[in-house]
């Protein structure tokens, strides 16, 4: 059965891949470790099933003191496979969801303001190099004004840029997509300016160089960028925020907020508005856009006036409190 099973999560992953996800070592190492758990039970069951409901709970809880995102992790894993085999027409047990320990909480996202951006700005020029500031002064502006991810932005290339027309093409998006966001003048203006430093332009601004480079030319890294960018929120002296992180690992995508904002109070649908942002962000569904909002009093207390126009600030506040 354990043979029969392995062959099995190759097809499956084959399926996943031929669909468009991304190949993750992640899940095959832990449905192989779960067929793998298989072998000490009865080669050949009785009612003929692969698997049942209560060895893919057994598994997947095992770990002794694992969080309960990571046994909500592995039951999901063991779940999903169960829908592949048994849409397959194979005789297996589906997991059912919401089973055992709760799964992950998102944690708030922290969302910048204009005086947030620019003081993070202020604090890579007191910390850094005049290259390094200047790169990281840039990357914080361009995840502040196109929401595009960290990791999108320190894989760029100049090829990926046509700032005559303010176009930005993201080649490697979430998911193995491909995506455009725009830019305004002023920010390309801006990045125009990074890349025409000279300390910079004589690191190489061919269309195969990366746009945010080191001092050696190489493509900033994700954990360096990480790590200057503490230093910065702490030099910025950027307070926590209500129910949030008291340091996010990275820049929330800022664009989310006043968006919104701005939608409620000129009358725009704000569905609409949110809709045309899940398509700039990259987001496969709205649902991931609307989590970012949750974080924001100010988009929550317009709403809620749209929906109760006797409603002012004072009252809204004491509700709150």
């Amino acid at each position: 059965m354990t043979d029969d099973l392995t062959v099995l999560i190759g097809e499956y992953l084959a399926f996943r891949t031929a669909r468009g996800f991304q190949q993750n070592p992640k899940v095959e190492r832990l449905l192989t470790q779960f067929v793998t758990s298989l072998s000490g039970d009865a080669a050949d069951r009785a009612d003929g099933r692969l698997f049942t409901n209560g060895q893919a709970l057994a598994w997947a809880h095992a770990p002794a003191g694992g969080s309960p995102a990571w046994l909500s992790y592995r039951l999901s894993a063991v779940r999903q496979f169960a829908v592949f085999l048994a849409g397959s027409g194979l005789p297996v047990e589906v997991p059912a969801v919401r089973q055992g320990v709760g799964g992950s909480r998102r944690a708030t996202p922290y969302l910048y303001t204009n005086a947030d951006v620019r003081a993070l700005m202020a604090a890579a020029d007191d910390l850094f190099t005049p290259l390094k500031a200047a790169t990281l002064k840039t990357l914080t502006g361009l995840l502040a004004v196109t929401g595009m991810r960290i990791g999108e932005a320190l894989q760029l290339i100049i090829g990926d840029l046509d700032l005559d027309h303010g176009v930005i093409v993201i080649t490697q998006a979430k998911y193995g997509r491909q995506r455009i966001v725009l830019l305004e003048a002023t920010s390309r203006q801006a990045v125009a300016g990074y890349l025409s430093l000279p300390v910079r332009g004589r690191l190489g601004t061919t269309t195969e160089r990366p746009v945010f480079v080191t001092s050696k030319g190489t493509a900033l890294a994700y954990g360096t960028a990480q790590g200057a960018f503490h230093q910065m929120t702490q030099r910025a002296g950027l307070p926590p925020r209500a129910r949030g992180p008291a340091t996010p690992a990275r820049p929330a995508p800022c664009v989310c907020d006043p968006s919104m904002i701005d939608a409620y109070r000129h009358g725009r649908d704000p569905a609409r508005t949110l809709s045309l942002l899940s398509v700039w962000l990259g987001h496969a569904n709205p649902a991931d856009t609307y989590w970012y909002l949750q974080a924001a009093p100010e988009v929550a207390a317009l709403a809620a006036l749209r929906l109760e126009p006797g409603l002012d600030g004072r009252e809204l506040e004491g509700e709150e409190s």
